[in-house]
């Protein structure tokens, strides 16, 4: 899922702001129209009936109330010949009848034998209440997102350099390009103060980050070529070693632990030289075809670290090319297959080849679900033993972070690991082999 920048943000909040002002907005010409209609009016006619009662007592021929929006009848001792046929069923209290296609709002009250009813037509009331009350919020709700809109227009423009300065981090390469690349002085001669402190900010991070780069890059380069000279002493006293013929079995056996060590040694130094180099410049990229290099890997592995209980199957379902250094895949492929072949004693270690897709997977010790979360860790091995130097997974997963490469892993205790690699852009260039 997409994530949301500061301008969807921006708009969403407003909306928001419009919708719920617009909401207050009707519930309150709902609660003015009911206000008028179950409370004023209601009143009004309780009032009419009192003040009425009051003059009839004193003047038993006063008028009944008759106005342009209420009229009033009287049932005199349950006579009610003068009362309109519509009004006659109701009760005393509030009610509504139906005169003439009108439904106009009735109170009655009794006084004794005497019985006052009040029709009161609040359709004039109710075009009143509209051109007083509903227009004017009406106008008010126009003026509330008139101001609204400008109230963003004036927030988008305060935050556009904000936005324009994710855009240019975000579209910088930084693959390709330098830190000290990253030209932000447009930007900061925006005029806005926040924005000139959030460049600052910006430069010094990428400075001390590219400081840091560097350093690290002359470790792992200068660390690296340093260890090449005791590697080379100790590779040619081991081919001196390697001369004589006079050794017992277990000092012959030592001999190969040593040379094979020596071997990973040198290799992960190259891994390390590589890494570094490829910080600074980037690697040359071809296609390489993943099933013959695969091949020529797996070979390799099986007849170094291979044993009589370990079965290599390899499974292709098509022919994989990718563009990308074979030197890089190399790395990467050795490591998975070398992990797989030291944390399988006996069983079979598969190669899959998939569109878009290498899968290797073995039937070795496993992992639980906390060792899952900690494989990629330096230094970190399943087993406190000696196989391995606890890098292989490590640099997989840099590799794969470093070009794009999507990295996936699963494991049961005694069942094995099934390690997945997906290339996005890599392409199927047959069918099944």
């Amino acid at each position: 899922m997409p994530k949301q920048g500061l301008h969807y943000k921006l708009i969403k909040a407003f909306l928001w702001q419009i919708l719920l002002i617009s909401g207050a907005t009707l519930l309150g010409v709902f609660a003015a129209a009911k206000i008028v209609e179950d409370v004023l009016v209601r009143e009004a006619l309780q009032g009419e009936a009192t003040h009425f009662w009051s003059l009839y007592q004193t003047h038993a021929d006063f008028p009944r109330p008759n106005t342009a929006n209420m009229k009033g009848y009287l049932a005199k001792g349950g006579d009610d010949s003068e009362v309109p046929p519509g009004l006659r069923h109701l009760t005393a209290g509030f009610g509504r009848a139906n005169m003439e296609g009108r439904h106009p709002i009735v109170y009655v009250e009794n006084n004794g034998t005497d019985r006052l009813y009040l029709a009161f037509d609040e359709q004039q009331v109710a075009a009143l209440s509209f051109y007083f009350g509903t227009v004017p919020l009406s106008l008010v709700l126009v003026l509330i997102y008139l101001f609204a809109w400008l109230a963003y227009q004036q927030s988008k423009k305060a935050i556009s350099p904000v936005i324009k300065l994710a855009e240019v981090v975000e579209r910088f390469d930084f693959r390709k390009q330098g830190l000290a690349e990253l030209d932000l002085n447009e930007l900061r001669d925006s005029g806005d103060s926040d924005v000139a402190k959030l460049i600052d900010a910006l430069d010094h991070f990428t400075e001390r980050l590219e400081l840091f780069i560097e350093r690290e890059q002359n470790f792992t380069r200068d660390a690296s070529h340093e260890l090449r000279t005791p590697m080379a002493v100790i590779k040619s006293s081991l081919a001196l070693l390697q001369r004589h013929a006079d050794y017992q079995p277990s000092e012959r056996n030592a001999l190969v632990v040593i040379e094979n060590t020596l071997k990973d040694m040198e290799e992960l130094i190259e891994t390390l030289l590589l890494l570094a180099r490829e910080e600074s410049s980037p690697l040359p990229e071809e296609d390489v075809l993943i099933n013959d290099l695969l091949a020529t890997l797996a070979e390799q592995v099986n007849r170094v670290a291979g044993s009589d209980h370990l079965r290599l199957e390899i499974e292709q379902n098509c022919l994989l090319s990718t563009v990308a250094s074979e030197k890089v895949l190399h790395i990467l492929f050795t490591n998975l297959l070398r992990n797989a072949f030291s944390y399988t004693r006996e069983g079979t270690i598969s190669i899959i080849i998939d569109e878009n897709r290498v899968t290797v997977s073995d039937t070795g010790i496993g992992m639980e679900q906390a060792q899952l979360q900690q494989v990629f860790e330096p230094f970190y091995r399943a087993q406190n033993d000696n196989r391995g130097h606890g890098l292989g997974l490590t640099i997989v997963n840099r590799l794969c972070n470093r070009f794009g490469w999507q990295l996936k892993i699963s494991s049961k205790p005694g069942e094995g690991t099934r390690v997945s690699v997906y290339f996005p852009k890599a392409k199927r260039v047959g069918g099944r082999r």
